[in-house]
């Protein structure tokens, strides 16, 4: 009979950074799914998940990139809504031609 023994060579996971708890960064999370829903959606589905990515930053303690995250965020919905306007643009004036 042969004895096998076993180690554990689970690998340690580094400590997670500790939240921030101080910083207030918006996600304009609510404001995304509305650029989503009413204005061009792929650039609203793209703003969407950078919103959810500011929260997921924040919990691992990077608040530079949960900056970045929401300003994206914040800049894709302002493409959402302008490339909206520019389609309702060419749509008013094709049909005034």
């Amino acid at each position: 009979m042969t004895n096998y023994s076993t180690q554990n060579t689970l690998a340690q996971a580094a400590p997670a950074a500790a939240p921030v708890h101080g910083e207030r960064v918006r996600s304009h999370l609510a404001v995304a799914v509305v650029c989503t829903l009413v204005c061009f959606a792929p650039t609203g589905v793209a703003a969407v998940v950078a919103a959810g990515n500011v929260r997921t930053r924040l919990a691992l303690g990077d608040l530079a990139g949960a900056r970045r995250a929401s300003a994206t965020a914040r800049r894709l919905c302002w493409v959402s809504v302008s490339v909206t306007l520019g389609f309702l643009l060419m749509i008013v004036v094709g049909a005034a031609a």
